[in-house]
């Protein structure tokens, strides 16, 4: 693939398919007269070109997470099955918003499945990945700034600093009793 740019999404070995999708969301497979066909076609809601719409976002999304396009071999079938995870969820929002608010669609369980599992791919990948190209960030040690160390030395918490930073000292602004320090 060409490094001159991203590849084309359509072209990917990992690109889930329109089946892919609907293994996740199969319920969402039914015609106008409310069979279930198990797969998206052009009579369905949504149809399947509109569900390749929303698998191209879910791998440029998954792309984006681990920093690469060309995913490592051993890497395909998950990078898969996560990008049709973004898929199905991106459908569930656009096509039953409603049933998403009201806690009666497979959204909640299927994005709390995709961030548990995005947070392991990206170390897979970068377990995998040639040095340098991306999703490599294993091996990194965060390190603050002495600036946050010096925060939390001295008992300033995010709360605190955000009232300040966000709300003022203004009149209206409550006051708080400072904070005991640390030693």
């Amino acid at each position: 693939m060409s490094t001159n740019g991203p590849p084309d999404p359509l072209a990917l070995p990992w690109r889930p398919s329109v089946d892919d999708v609907a293994a996740l969301i199969r319920a969402r497979t039914k015609d106008a007269s409310g069979t279930e066909l198990g797969t998206f076609t052009d009579q369905t809601r949504p149809t399947d070109a509109e569900v390749e719409q929303l698998i191209t976002n879910g791998v440029a999304k998954v792309a984006a997470a681990v920093g690469m396009w060309d995913l490592p071999d051993e890497c395909l079938e998950e990078g898969r099955h996560l990008a049709a995870i973004l898929a199905a969820c991106e459908a569930e929002l656009s096509f039953w918003p409603e049933q998403v608010r009201s806690d009666r669609s497979p959204y909640a369980q299927l994005w709390a499945l995709y961030q548990y599992d995005i947070e392991q791919f990206v170390t897979f990948v970068g377990i995998y990945a040639p040095a340098g190209t991306g999703g490599a960030e294993i091996g990194t040690i965060p390190t603050p700034s002495s600036t946050v160390i010096f925060g939390y030395t001295w008992g300033f918490s995010w709360p605190q600093l955000s009232d300040v930073v966000n709300v003022g000292m203004g009149p209206s602004s409550p006051r708080r009793a400072p904070r005991a320090r640390r030693r």
